[in-house]
């Protein structure tokens, strides 16, 4: 018996379920048939209900194959029921929706341990492939790979960690299909799609994995997905490190790719090289904000700029998740939004109360203007205890008690205050990824953009002379020390514009009165999150190009 067929038949769960379920497939069919299906609720009961007595049962793996495939298509239909509940809906999930998608990703796990334990059982007992049985077990590898792979997904998609067993499931079938030389062979599969062989599927998802998909919004997921299946022939599994900081794929361990863990054996790595050297061409040849990645002969893909630099930084930061990270374990109040940055920045004084106390003096407020309307609930601006589990240079992994008080979002502008009460100092961060724990607590990576940030206004003037707008901002200081001034600004500015920058009496340098208004050269917008932009003067390589 091979290590790898002895690993393939080990930890399969058994469920505790009474009585045994018909599994001849002429029984199975008409049980199907049979089925309340305009009843959801009783449907999925009775699907969870057989899969479970399914796989507490001792079947032969052909018969257990051919039992699976009549029922697949009626949970997958329950699966897709179940995703509509909560597929549009604000996170963290609440209680009746985080159901459904438990009961989801409970589907795809008990449909890929049972074709997992039916390919177990085709190959009994020494893990061989019997004579007219290779498609058989090909079939039922790559149905329990494809589960396995669907219910990560699924854990990606609402923030969640990924269910206990889905990892080792999926890295147990992948190497016991490679032993046997099936990994590279395509099934056509109606429900899971057409001529994927094991092997892209399961490269598919480690690529996925490593870019962390936490990192990304749903709908980024949703286009990474046919982006790493394109990649997936060029950035296969290598057998020496490619890179420093590659990702390990581990052998047998619960987990995706990552920094190689010491307890922990191994034989692969992830060559990341092919679509992280697309994604630094694809941003030379950015135009009105898009471009397109190729990962193979026709299959070019339009993407944003701003996910291609997401994904930079994913590839950038694989080689740090390998670097050692201070332990930690001290608390940080937290604020999240340009808005509520700006306010304790400035000494929890609303917008309005800032622009009249203004170091220029007096300022044009604009009747109407959105900020004079929010200076009474920014009086309620809350902050929410976080404790910081390590850090690095470039910012913290931390957790908050409760998601539903913290309500963040990946990219949202967060600032972290330490000291003693009103008297806290703050710095600027963003979230870069986040997760939602089974425990109903948040974890977070926030990457720092400043350890020290300033309140301002910027007023815009348009080249035409006319006054665009007075918005509230943050001026940053870069980490690293780079020159050139940046900005957190609530909107975009046009080139050409005159940007002034308005600064607060209580917190202006002394030498500002002097020198007359604050103006900003030629600038360019950095990074467009959506809810906040990243403003920068342009350099003068820039401007003389």
């Amino acid at each position: 018996m091979s290590e790898s067929y002895r690993r393939l038949r080990e930890d399969l769960p058994t469920p505790p379920a009474t009585g045994a379920f018909a599994a001849e497939p002429k029984k199975v069919k008409a049980w199907v048939a049979a089925l309340p299906r305009a009843n959801a609720q009783a449907t999925e009961q009775a699907l969870t209900q057989a899969l479970e007595q399914l796989l507490a049962q001792r079947l032969e793996g052909g018969q257990r194959a051919a039992a699976l495939e009549e029922l697949r298509p009626a949970v997958v239909d329950s699966i897709a029921l179940l995703e509509g509940q909560y597929a549009n809906n604000p996170l963290p999930l609440p209680t009746d929706k985080a159901q459904a998608a438990v009961a989801a990703e409970r589907f795809h796990l008990l449909l890929a341990h049972g074709y997992r334990k039916a390919a177990v059982e085709l190959c009994a007992p020494a893990g061989s492939v019997p004579f007219l049985k290779g498609s058989a077990v090909l079939q039922s590898l790559h149905h329990a790979a494809w589960h396995y792979a669907r219910a990560l997904a699924l854990a990606w998609r609402i923030y969640r960690p990924a269910a206990p067993g889905a990892w080792q499931g999926l890295h147990r079938v992948h190497r016991f299909a490679a032993e046997l030389r099936l990994d590279r062979k395509a099934v056509e599969d109606r429900l899971g799609g057409t001529g994927m062989d094991i092997n892209t599927l399961y490269v598919q998802t480690l690529l996925v994995a490593a870019v962390n998909p936490y990192a990304f919004a749903q709908a980024e997921q949703d286009l990474l997905w046919p982006l790493a299946r394109g990649y997936a022939a060029r950035c296969g599994l290598a057998s020496q490190p490619p890179e420093s900081g590659a990702p390990v794929v581990p052998d047998d361990a619960d987990r995706g790719p990552g920094p190689g863990a010491g307890e922990q054996s191994h034989a692969h790595w992830l060559d990341l090289r092919a679509f992280a050297d697309d994604v630094e061409r694809a941003l030379t040849r950015v135009r009105d904000g898009h471009s397109e990645l190729v990962p193979g002969p026709g299959q070019g893909v339009r993407v944003g700029n701003d996910l291609l630099r997401r994904l930079q930084r994913a590839f950038g930061q694989t080689a740090a998740r390998a670097m050692v990270r201070l332990p930690a374990g001290h608390r940080l109040d937290s604020v999240l939004g340009l808005s509520a940055v700006h306010y304790f920045l400035a000494g929890q004084r609303d917008f309005d109360t800032f622009m009249r106390q203004s170091a220029q003096g007096n300022v044009h407020v604009i009747a109407g203007a959105a900020w004079t309307q929010v200076a009474s609930a920014m009086t309620r601006v809350p902050r929410v205890a976080a404790r910081v589990l390590d850090q690095s240079l470039g910012g913290y992994r931390m957790t908050w008690a409760s998601a539903e008080q913290a309500r963040a979002r990946v990219g949202e502008l967060v600032g972290l205050g330490f000291g003693d009460g009103d008297e806290s100092d703050w710095m600027v961060g963003v979230m870069r990824w986040l997760r939602y724990e089974v425990d109903g607590s948040l974890s977070a990576g926030v990457e720092l953009l400043a350890r020290r940030a300033t309140p301002v206004a910027l007023r815009v003037v348009g080249p035409d002379g006319e006054a665009r707008h007075v918005g509230r901002a943050v001026e940053v200081f870069a980490i690293d020390g780079s020159s050139g001034r940046r900005f957190v600004a609530n909107a975009a500015i046009e080139s050409g514009c005159r940007v002034e920058v308005i600064h607060d009496a209580m917190t202006a340098s002394p030498e500002l009165a002097g020198r007359g208004p604050d103006v900003l050269g030629d600038v360019e917008v950095l990074l467009n999150a959506g809810d906040y932009y990243l403003i920068g003067e342009r350099s003068t390589a820039d401007l003389a190009a």
